[in-house]
């Protein structure tokens, strides 16, 4: 069986990434209804662990092993991708502190 190259794996994880960051902030500016957001997030996480495992057949195999793990940590505790974690974490502290900050004045 012919697997893609690593750096198909790649650009697929960055546009799943990137998609799950529009849709972040799609649902955040009311765009549809917030009901859909966890399944989409779901379907976009396990489409990331897919790509994770067929990279496990490319011949950077320890780089993948790598991304599986992390991709299956984040999928438990957050069901976001790495790479969209990097704009998730810091976007969901400035909301915490910006919450916080409010009710001061």
């Amino acid at each position: 069986m012919r697997y893609p190259t690593s750096n198909v794996l790649i650009a697929v994880v960055i546009l799943l990434s990137l998609l799950l960051v529009l849709l972040m902030e799609a649902a955040g500016l009311g765009a549809f209804s917030p009901l859909w957001v966890r399944p989409i997030i779901r379907v976009i996480c396990a489409a990331n662990l897919i790509v994770a495992l067929v990279g496990l057949g490319s011949p950077r195999s320890t780089g993948w092993i790598n991304y599986l793990l992390l991709s299956i940590t984040t999928y438990v505790v957050a069901s976001t991708t790495p790479t969209a974690a990097l704009w998730v974490i810091p976007r969901t502290m400035l909301v915490a502190v910006r919450h916080a900050f409010s009710s001061l004045w």
